[in-house]
């Protein structure tokens, strides 16, 4: 993994060494060899037990990025996960600034399901730092959030390409890597691990959960979120009916994201681990899981019992609209390489951002949680 500097300037950063890549996992997808390594030193006392995991770089954002990015249709692509085909750079940045607004509002202003147990969990003990661990940590705005919220406590984010653009806390970082290639370098140091929105991008989403348990302390938290690309009528139970396959109505924000899911599936994404998050984690060493969903208007259509609620709902309706243009208009490049025609997708896009037009369209997206805390005996009981 490598630890992020903000956009000019150089400091140490963490690189994993190949030899703690899973045995079974695919050679790097770049060449470490392009990196400068003027600077690699050891980063670690040798007597660590982490310290086969991590090395120092100094990276600089201007020279390197190549190393990490390419350009495709006027975008940056991650070059280390070729299963997450979203782009990574400040316009997805900004959309996922977005989704993290709508969902905070959602939560009623929290970063977080459950958060009695959370606070609790991440309770400042004397002579003990609580860490934090955010998976798929993208804009960073969660991990910042969560770094001024519990001083006492490290945060760390970790991203395929994360963003420097903003100032950090002393108390947070961010490392680059590809979570596909094991978190072993991570088990027993966090007391919350925090997911979402990753699973296009897992190749085992078991093996992911399996992860994260692993890089939980005994009496732990593991968080994960991931949305349902199906939308959802106002009864929030019926599907909305999927566009241009027959039928009088059809969502077209439902239609073009069938069409990304059955791809990514293809590609031999776990883009149906969210539906295994509605579900609930059921590892062993885990107990008092908990799962919820969250309705999110797609439009400032909705109307709530007051208000402050309709102001809430009318909030996330916005944000949760312009999230979707950007999102369908984002997979482009997955179309593209899938080999459908521009003029198709031009047409799906279009459809999408009229349907987003028209408030006669009410639709829901729901987001689902799931909670649970390790066991503080590594026997299942």
């Amino acid at each position: 993994m490598l630890r992020l500097v903000p956009p000019g300037l150089s400091w140490p950063l963490s690189l994993r060494r190949p030899n703690i890549l899973r045995p079974d996992a695919a050679p790097p997808l770049f060449d470490q060899s392009a990196l400068n390594y003027e600077s690699l030193e050891d980063c670690c006392d040798p007597s660590s037990s982490s310290c086969s995991a991590m090395s120092l770089y100094s990276f600089n954002s201007e020279r390197d990025t190549a190393t990490f990015v390419h350009n495709a249709n006027g975008r940056k692509f991650n070059k280390l996960n070729p299963l997450y085909k979203l782009p990574s750079d400040q316009p997805e940045f900004s959309r996922h600034d977005k989704q993290h607004e709508l969902l905070k509002s959602a939560l009623g202003g929290h970063l977080y399901p459950a958060p009695e147990l959370v606070e609790s969990v991440l309770s400042n003990i004397p002579n003990r730092r609580k860490a934090i661990l955010d998976l798929g940590s993208g804009s960073g705005a969660w991990c910042i959030e969560m770094a001024n919220k519990f001083e006492h406590a490290d945060v760390v984010g970790v991203d395929l390409v994360a963003n420097a653009s903003r100032p950090t806390p002393s108390n947070c970082r961010f490392e680059f890597d590809d979570i596909n290639l094991g978190l072993s370098h991570y088990y027993n140091q966090f007391d919350l691990v925090h997911s979402r929105a990753v699973v296009n991008g897992i190749d085992d989403f078991t093996r992911y959960v399996e992860d994260i348990v692993g890089c939980l302390r005994p009496g732990g938290v593991a968080i994960l979120v991931e949305g349902d690309w199906r939308p959802y009528r106002e009864d929030k139970i019926t599907p909305y009916p999927l566009a241009g396959l027959g039928g009088n109505e059809g969502s077209w924000w439902g239609r073009i994201c069938f069409e990304a899911f059955e791809l990514m599936k293809k590609r031999g994404s776990s883009i149906d681990g969210g539906d295994e998050v509605e579900k609930g984690l059921h590892h062993p060493l885990l107990r008092d899981n908990q799962t919820a969903s969250y309705f999110v208007p797609l439009g400032p259509w909705a109307i709530g019992d007051t208000e402050d609620y309709t102001a809430d709902l009318k909030k996330q309706g916005q944000l949760m609209a312009e999230n979707a243009k950007e999102f369908t208009g984002a997979l482009s490049h997955l179309f593209e390489d899938a080999g459908l025609q521009s003029e198709v997708v031009s047409s799906w896009l279009d459809n999408v951002n009229a349907d987003l037009e028209n408030d006669k369209i009410h639709q829901y997206v729901k987001y689902r949680y799931a909670w649970g805390i390790k066991k503080t005996s590594e026997v299942a009981e």
